[in-house]
This record gives C-alpha cells, structure tokens and sequence, in this order.
C-alpha cells in the first residue's frame, strides 16, 4: 500500500466520524431546547402548585382558628353551667357529665 492509499482511507474514516459527530451534535442541540421548553412548563407548574398549596394553607389556617375560637367558647358556657348546677346543689358531690 502506498502512503497516499493510507492517507486517503485515514481522511476517509475521519470524514465518517466527523459526520457522526455532527449528527450526534445536532441531536445534542435539539434535546437541549427541548429540556429548556419543558423547564420553563416545570416553572409554571412549579408556581401553580406552590400557589394551591398556599392557598389551601391559608383556608386551614382560618378553619383552625375558627375551631380554636368555638372550642374556647364551649369551656366557658360548660363551666357556667356547672357552676349553676352546684350552686342549686351546695350539698351533693355527684359529676356532672355531658
């Protein structure tokens, strides 16, 4: 074999492999703008989730006040009553249950 045989089936080879490499380039770019376009719909599906939570936060917030409110008003209208109860029956040490 001659020296230009050989030279020529190297640049053979190396045109091949170059071929390959762009293609697999350009595969590399559109999967690359691919994963950017689908980033920004996980920012946006980032930022309606964080906006269900917060909103569904705050709901249970204000159920579990209201419930604390309802629940410190009940004691006071029970011990009321109890205290009616003992005073119609200062001799009696029975429990008075509800």
């Amino acid at each position: 074999m001659s020296t230009s045989n050989i030279k020529a089936r190297h640049y053979s080879a190396l045109a091949s492999r170059l071929k390959s490499l762009q293609a697999n380039l350009s595969e590399t770019e559109n999967q690359l703008d691919l994963m950017a376009d689908q980033l920004k719909s996980m920012a946006r599906l980032g930022v309606g989730c964080g906006s269900q939570f917060m909103a569904v936060s705050r709901l249970l917030d204000m159920e579990l006040q209201s419930t604390q409110l309802q629940e410190h008003s009940q004691p006071q209208s029970h011990n009321q009553s109890t205290s009616q109860v003992h005073a119609q029956n200062p001799g009696e040490n029975s429990v008075v249950s509800q």
